[in-house]
């Protein structure tokens, strides 16, 4: 059996991490959304898990649009980001999102491997 890890899976896990390390950080690259989701696959795989990255331009842009109220994507110096809506808290983001995933996964998404691929120094 095949666990598919997708945006649904990385945004807001990678987004309460940021937000958890500096307050102000609302926004995340799709490169670094990628990265941080082939740690994610990398590590599951280690553990015996076949783990395959979903994540494609489109799912990302249908995720957004469905999720509107939570995220917008922006542009900016030419690169894009997801970014959090006005309003939404890390709360409001485990509320929605992290209320469903696997124990396994819920700890591949904040290991310290997963949280250098946000930029996020273990020790912070």
């Amino acid at each position: 059996m095949y666990r598919y890890i997708g945006i649904e899976d990385l945004v807001a896990s990678a987004l309460i991490e940021l937000i958890k390390h500096e307050e102000s950080s609302r926004k995340i690259s799709l490169q670094m959304l990628s990265d941080y989701g082939t740690v994610i696959v990398k590590l599951l795989t280690k553990q015996g898990q076949n783990a395959i990255l979903f994540l494609t331009k489109e799912s990302t842009y249908e995720f957004v649009h469905d999720y509107a109220e939570f995220f917008s994507i922006k542009v900016y110096d030419g690169i894009e980001y997801i970014e959090l809506q006005n309003g939404i808290t890390k709360e409001g983001l485990r509320d929605q999102f992290r209320k469903n995933l696997t124990v396994d996964l819920a700890k591949a998404l904040t290991r310290s491997e997963s949280l250098t691929a946000l930029k996020i120094s273990a020790m912070a």
